[in-house]
């Protein structure tokens, strides 16, 4: 994957990675995920099924995955096989970073209250886990 921010807009109506990708690049990706490494007719034939699409907005959407550096394209016997560049959970964590590195440039001190009264608001059991990784972090013990 190419260094460097890879989320260029998020969403706040989306949802899921389709506030990050655009809901069918998110569909692409996590057939990509799945599978590993598929054709375009291949990952296209999966999002048909729910959803239509057609082939070529696939194909468009996939090689702006590929200049994204988010997705690989080989060619094999005279046919492009796609497959990511990185695993899911790996992405995540790039945006989940890339998200909260923004909020907090752009908004500082209330991004991070914000966060807290989020997780206070969700779970107070995440709260405490953040509490215990801010110790971690430190290098004290609970």
């Amino acid at each position: 994957m190419k260094k460097g921010k890879i989320v260029t807009a998020f969403r706040l109506k989306g949802r899921r990675l389709g506030r990050v990708l655009g809901d069918l690049g998110a569909s692409v990706m996590e057939v990509l995920w799945r599978r590993r490494a598929a054709s375009i007719r291949e990952v296209w034939d999966e999002v048909k099924a729910r959803r239509p699409v057609a082939f070529n907005t696939v194909m468009t959407v996939m090689n702006r995955l590929v200049d994204k550096g988010l997705l690989r394209r080989e060619e094999r016997r005279g046919s492009y096989r796609y497959s990511p560049r990185v695993d899911r959970q790996t992405f995540l964590a790039r945006v989940s970073h890339d998200v909260a590195a923004a909020l907090i440039h752009e908004f500082g001190d209330v991004a991070v209250a914000q966060f807290v009264a989020v997780l206070q608001e969700a779970d107070p059991e995440k709260l405490a886990a953040l509490e215990r990784l801010i110790r971690e972090r430190r290098g004290r013990r609970p």
